[in-house]
């Protein structure tokens, strides 16, 4: 099977969430801006390299805006407009998959797919990974609609749906429930049924998002 299109080393993710942890703590909003490098490398307990990495890992991801020469600002993105996003670009891309794609293409599909598969029934569950060829399976469908302005987004579409793939798996039966709706959809670009295919997959985004809002809910409360 290909790798997953993006792979974050764990020293950089775990540094990553150790500043999202920092930002939640500090109750920073959109806009704000993080303190100055020397002082949170201090706070955080770690070094300003590894800082750094942390900052880099986050700024992929589109949690935070760098400024050079002025400081490092948390990002004015909101969770519905990422997935106001996904929709927009992942709804035509997989209708195309399903009118254009090729044997090659679909058995790419299909193992991306597998992959996913055998990865949730790990246990314990690594969700990093599971993340990880999930935002892979997307991917993979993405690249088989055989679209060149698509392509070119590749790397816009894969920070949003790292950061949109963000704990929502973790919610009780999401997991399951985004399993079964992968199967809808490999189903449908198997058959060829663009509409099929392209219903499925808003219905899966918009899931999504409903998880996300529950989640988020439930880190309020």
């Amino acid at each position: 099977m290909n790798p997953p299109i993006l792979k974050t080393a764990p020293r950089s993710a775990n540094q990553a969430r150790l500043l999202l942890d920092y930002i939640e703590s500090e109750n920073l909003n959109p806009g704000d801006r993080l303190a100055p490098e020397r002082e949170l490398s201090k706070k955080l307990g770690i070094s300003r390299s590894s800082l750094r990495e942390a900052i880099q890992v986050l700024q992929t991801q589109g949690r935070l805006l760098v400024r050079h020469g002025i400081g490092v600002f948390l990002a004015n993105h909101s969770i519905e407009e990422l997935f106001e996003m996904r929709e927009i670009l992942e709804a035509p891309a997989v209708e195309w998959a399903a009118q254009r794609r090729s044997e090659a293409q679909l058995l790419s599909i299909k193992e991306a797919a597998r992959a996913l598969r055998a990865a949730i029934a790990e246990s314990p569950i690594d969700f990093e990974k599971v993340r990880l060829l999930d935002m892979n399976f997307h991917l993979t469908i993405v690249k088989s609609a055989e679209n060149q302005f698509l392509n070119q987004t590749l790397g816009t579409l894969q920070e949003i749906m790292f950061r949109s793939m963000d704990n929502t798996l973790k919610l009780p039966g999401r997991i399951e429930a985004s399993e079964h709706e992968h199967g809808v959809i490999v189903d449908a670009i198997e058959k060829q049924d663009q509409l099929a295919a392209r219903l499925m997959i808003i219905e899966h985004i918009h899931n999504a998002r409903d998880a996300w809002i529950k989640y988020l809910k439930k880190v309020d409360a």
